[in-house]
């Protein structure tokens, strides 16, 4: 737990940021897990008495998929921003190590790498993140093309 206490130190804020992005991701993938089954059931209700069976079968057709991608929308944008932040942290990183160059005169090749190094933490972080919510997107939206192609 130090360690990573001690790396979303050196990130700064954005790593915090970035940290409450994946916890988002994780959320929505486990709430869609959870709730799949009874979301499956939608698709095989009809109503016997129907005088328009094409028309009703599409309705339906339509209620499934807006059950299914619910939640999508919000992990899309999600994917979205976080490899800008992971950008935003790396800048914000550089100017302070670039600001301490020119406060300090000469520089010490030490403690410019390790200040470039903790700039683009973020970065590195952010593209982890990406790749998880990218992950789980596209499980989501490859399950719910499946379950409505059942149809």
């Amino acid at each position: 737990m130090t360690g990573f206490l001690t790396l979303m130190q050196q990130g700064g804020l954005i790593m915090w940021l970035l940290f409450i992005v994946a916890v988002l991701q994780v959320y929505l993938f486990m709430q869609r897990w959870l709730t799949w089954p009874s979301l499956t059931s939608l698709k095989g209700r009809s109503t016997p008495n129907s005088h328009r069976p094409q028309l009703e079968s599409h309705a339906q057709h339509l209620a499934a998929l807006n059950q299914l991608e619910k939640g999508l929308p919000l992990l899309k944008a999600l994917v979205v921003i976080t490899p800008l932040l992971g950008l935003t942290g790396t800048v914000t990183g550089m100017m302070l190590v670039f600001d301490g160059l020119s406060l300090g005169g000469a520089a010490d090749p030490r403690r410019l790498s390790s200040g470039i190094a903790r700039a683009i933490l973020p970065t590195f972080a952010s593209m982890a993140v990406v790749l998880l919510g990218m992950f789980f997107l596209s499980f989501w939206q490859r399950r719910a093309r499946k379950t409505l192609q059942g149809h």
